[in-house]
């Protein structure tokens, strides 16, 4: 979800795992799924070579994805797969630093983020030195050692928190509000979509009607425990 072109080590099974649980729980519609980076999965998507993918909503989307919108061309929440919310993960001597910090300060913090994990304009706006990880682990111990004063963790699917008390033993705590938010879509294809509207509209129908948020969370705080 407006990541970089990475495909994402951390939570990439958990996403894998909701999909397949929305295709057991789908009768008439059979997903066969693919792992692909986010630049892959949207050139897949132009193309036609792929049918759906999951991303965020923007306007400009919709000259290649179909999203479930209104008349007005806003999305319908209701026919989202679920919000995902990311706090910073910092020790104390941050959450304080971060509490005081002036409104205008510039370049102040060093915020190293594992890549799948989406920085957001709340991130550009603070304007932090952003350094890249390959797992949440090496962004975690980057901080430990004194090398960056922040990560970045989801804390929270839907309305549901994500327990992130692991990090305790290392002194490291989420800071909330969440620095960014983003809705996640199962988008079609324009391709697929003009052939099979009443199939996507079902889909984004049977979705409302699933409790993939709790689920969700259940799911990723296994693999954040593990």
């Amino acid at each position: 979800m407006n990541a970089r072109n990475e495909i994402p080590i951390f939570a990439a099974q958990t996403q894998f795992n909701i999909l397949k649980r929305i295709d057991d729980s789908l009768a008439k519609i059979n997903f066969i799924l693919h792992k692909k980076t986010r630049q892959s999965c949207i050139e897949a998507i132009k193309t036609g070579e792929m049918d759906a993918h999951l991303s965020a909503f923007n306007h400009e989307k919709l000259s290649y994805a179909a999203f479930p919108v209104n008349n007005n061309k806003q999305p319908i929440s209701e026919f989202a797969l679920t919000r995902f919310s990311q706090c910073l993960l910092g020790n104390r001597r941050f959450h304080t630093k971060w509490g005081a910090r002036e409104v205008f300060q510039r370049k102040a913090f060093s915020l190293v983020v594992p890549n799948g994990l989406f920085i957001g304009d709340a991130a550009s706006e603070e304007t932090f030195f952003i350094e890249y990880s390959f797992t949440q682990q090496d962004a975690v111990n980057q901080v430990i050692a004194g090398n960056a004063d922040a990560t970045i963790a989801i804390c929270e699917i839907g309305n549901n928190k994500v327990d992130l008390s692991v990090y305790h033993k290392h002194k490291l705590a989420p800071v909330f509000p969440p620095l960014n938010t983003t809705t996640a879509y199962l988008a079609f294809s324009n391709n697929f979509y003009s052939k099979h509207e009443s199939a996507a509209k079902l889909v984004w129908q049977q979705l409302a009607k699933q409790p993939i948020s709790p689920h969700y969370a259940q799911l990723l705080q296994r693999n954040v425990t593990d």
